[in-house]
């Protein structure tokens, strides 16, 4: 299966990036391109949708 790219907006500068979700596990620190801010991933949102989408799920957790 194709790796999941998941959509990531900073939170300063609002620039938008791209990252595999296998790889935004809890605790995981971002750093805008554009303005340097970091950012941690909490939890295990991404993770969990590629986990859900390997098994032929739709990504949601509904």
């Amino acid at each position: 299966m194709a790796d999941v790219m998941i959509d990531i907006t900073c939170p300063v500068c609002t620039t938008v990036f791209k990252k595999k979700a296998k790889d935004l596990k809890d605790g995981t620190t971002l750093q805008c391109p554009k303005c340097g801010e970091k950012t941690t991933i909490r939890g295990t949102m991404f993770t969990d949708m590629v986990t859900n989408l390997e098994k032929g799920g739709k990504g949601g957790n509904a």
